[in-house]
């Protein structure tokens, strides 16, 4: 083999490990670029859903809450005057509101249920089977001795007014550790 021969074959060589090198070295780059920004895309994905969850969660809570509030103003304000002596005239409407607080108040616990935290739903729960329960049994049991009635608001507003107590401390334990 001819000296100009080994030194030609030497330098293509040495050319084409080069090329080689380069061509492994811009494939793993580009792998790791590609894994890097699959990455960065999942995190900011992942961001943007905790958001969202985080804003339908403020808004179940608020819904929830204000919904309640709307049912302790009807218990305080609208149950009373059912036991007076003229309350037999305002049953009905009394009972249609009822039944339209107590649809919307399950409406928005519904919506805690589906977005709120654990502590927030069981919470939410008891408010709205206090509610329920204290506007059913005084409506049914309308007609008999009103000063037991009477007492009965009393306890249902102080049972509501815990149980709502009890939800908005779990929502604000919930959003300040969100």
């Amino acid at each position: 083999m001819e000296p100009g021969t080994a030194t030609q074959l030497i330098t293509v060589g040495a050319t084409l490990g080069g090329v080689v090198l380069t061509l492994l070295a811009n494939a793993y780059l580009e792998r790791r670029r590609a894994r890097d920004s699959r990455e960065l895309e999942s995190m900011r994905s992942e961001s943007e859903h905790s958001k969202w969850l985080r804003e339908e969660r403020t808004k179940a809570y608020a819904g929830l809450s204000l919904a309640g509030e709307e049912v302790l103003q009807f218990i305080r304000s609208e149950l009373p005057l059912l036991i007076g002596p003229d309350g037999a005239g305002r049953r009905t409407d009394a009972e249609a509101r009822w039944h339209e607080l107590r649809t919307e108040l399950r409406k928005a616990y519904n919506q805690v249920a589906l977005f709120g935290a654990e502590p927030a739903r069981t919470a939410g729960l008891h408010m709205w089977r206090t509610a329920r329960n204290g506007g059913n049994d005084f409506l049914s049991g309308l007609g008999a001795d009103n000063e037991a009635l009477s007492d009965q608001i009393g306890t249902i507003t102080v049972a509501l007014g815990t149980a709502g107590d009890r939800f908005l401390e779990a929502c604000r334990n919930d959003l300040q550790d969100g």
